[in-house]
């Protein structure tokens, strides 16, 4: 199709050159010289030479109308016409020698002629055409900037249709801060014209403590060219004040420079009132945490010096009684007075942890053994745990490293998870066994069980079962395992409980200190 096509098109371009540079040449030319020729034969008899300007007329004209090629066209046409009609020999294309410089004379004179007259109406043309595009240029320019101007005023419109619209409060300002227009909402919101907001009348919309903070951010803002925003309050027309977020934008030219400054004003009175009420209930349950937390406090001390209070009773009666026989065994006494001293010891240790874990200070941290804490702890509870039936099993890792923990706190843990073990296989009529076990994983953790073959507890009471005050003992305080959740996170480790066949499991893991 393409080959087609440049087939077809190639017959049209030489026709067209044809035309403009053979065709329409030589009809100029030839229109011309025979006028001119049909002038010269009457006119030859009245005047001497009258073909000469006749033909210089006719060449003038060719190359006028023509250009350069229709002028030399008619210059050989006329030279050819001359040495036949009116140079001797007539009625033959020779030429004698005494016309010789006469016809060169003539021939040069109508080349210069042609190239003259062709190139001044080329000029003229050129002057022309170029008039004629400058003129074009002009009205298409001149329509253009008149679009545009209608285009810029259609905006302008359509902008304060748009500002009349939005439901906020709207202003401009000149480059200075000179408050120059107003929307409705704002003027029906404070009360006032426009004309009311010139110049420094326009600060009198805001609260008196506003005025100087919006005014200094405004004025840094137009120093620093750049976008402001504050928080202000503006008085409305019946008299009161609401809060309203104002942020300033600058509008910049082309070239960079603000040509006006765009304020709009969003009400907040509502964000305000919602804040507060926000601060206050934060203050409400502030208080109210406080509250609980002295609750949670006095509970678990209460809780966590049962055991040593009730084994400082239980030492004094032992004491007691081994002083009134007769006679006195007093070595036993003096046995039961030392442990009194221990437990007393222990008693005042708890209690001084316990206000450590709620305070969050005076954290005691030293190397211990672990195992050696839980062997201890085997010796406390072997007595009460054999009355009750239960045996203790200890599967301890012997690769355990020291860890960096409060020793006591870490032992009340483990007292706790073992004396809820205990108590919760008290009605069990399958084998009583109590298994703590450690274990380390090798790199930079310790994991610690307590399982019993106990009761166990619910699904549904296992996200529960570390909340304050939460128990499924119906004589129990719900803080033991509130109070492990709290030592162990405060250790920087986690504790959490799983259900068994038959029982339950405690673990927590603590991190190796550095």
């Amino acid at each position: 199709m393409y080959y087609a096509g440049m087939i077809a098109a190639k017959p049209m371009r030489v026709s067209q050159r044809t035309w403009e540079y053979a065709v329409k040449p030589t009809g100029i030319a030839g229109f011309f010289v025979l006028v001119a020729l049909l002038w010269t034969f009457p006119l030859q008899h009245v005047i001497s030479y009258p073909f000469v300007f006749l033909f210089f007329g006719a060449i003038i004209g060719s190359a006028w109308f023509g250009g350069f090629m229709a002028g030399i066209v008619a210059t050989g046409m006329s030279y050819g016409l001359i040495t036949f009609f009116f140079v001797p020999p007539l009625y033959s294309i020779s030429v004698n020698q005494e016309s010789r410089s006469f016809v060169a004379s003539f021939v040069l004179c109508a080349i210069v002629i042609t190239a003259i007259s062709a190139a001044r109406k080329k000029g003229e043309m050129a002057i022309r055409n170029a008039k004629d595009e400058l003129e074009r240029r002009v009205d298409e320019r001149t329509a253009d900037l008149q679009l545009s101007n209608q285009e810029i005023l259609g905006r302008e419109r359509q902008l304060l249709l748009l500002a009349e619209a939005i439901p906020q409060q709207i202003w401009s300002a000149d480059p200075n801060g000179s408050v120059e227009y107003c929307n409705h909402n704002l003027l029906s919101y404070i009360g006032r014209r426009s004309e009311g907001l010139k110049g420094e009348a326009f600060y009198g919309i805001f609260h008196a403590e506003d005025r100087a903070p919006f005014r200094r951010s405004w004025d840094d803002a137009r120093i620093a060219e750049d976008n402001f925003e504050i928080q202000a309050r503006v008085l409305g027309m019946n008299g009161a004040y609401r809060w309203f977020l104002i942020r300033g934008i600058p509008q910049r030219a082309a070239d960079g420079k603000i040509v006006r400054w765009y304020g709009v004003h969003v009400d907040i009175e509502d964000q305000q009132r919602a804040q507060q009420r926000l601060f206050q209930a934060q203050e409400d349950l502030s208080r109210t945490t406080r509250t609980t937390s002295l609750a949670e406090m006095a509970a678990s001390i209460a809780h966590e010096l049962n055991q040593p209070l009730t084994a400082l009773v239980t030492n004094a009666s032992a004491c007691k009684r081994w002083l009134s026989t007769d006679p006195a065994n007093i070595a036993k006494a003096v046995n039961a007075a030392d442990r009194i001293i221990s437990d007393s010891t222990r008693a005042s240790a708890v209690l001084s942890r316990v206000r450590s874990l709620f305070s969050k200070s005076n954290y005691v941290r030293e190397e211990t053994d672990l195992n050696r804490l839980i062997v201890d702890l085997d010796q406390i509870l072997r007595g009460d745990a054999s009355r009750r039936g239960v045996s203790i099993e200890l599967k301890l890792d012997e690769k355990l490293p020291y860890l960096t923990l409060d020793p006591v706190q870490i032992q009340q843990v483990l007292l706790n998870l073992a004396i809820n073990g205990i108590e919760s296989m008290a009605m069990s009529k399958k084998p009583k066994v109590l298994k703590i076990s450690t274990e380390f994983n090798g790199r930079d953790a310790v994991t610690v069980a307590v399982e019993d073959s106990g009761q166990g507890f619910s699904e549904q009471d296992r996200e529960k079962l570390f909340d304050p005050f939460f128990t499924t003992k119906p004589e129990g305080t719900g803080m033991g395992l509130a109070i492990c959740r709290s030592i162990i996170e405060a250790h920087d480790g986690r504790i959490w409980g799983a259900r068994l066949e038959s029982g339950a499991v405690f673990q927590f893991v603590l991190n190796i200190g550095d």
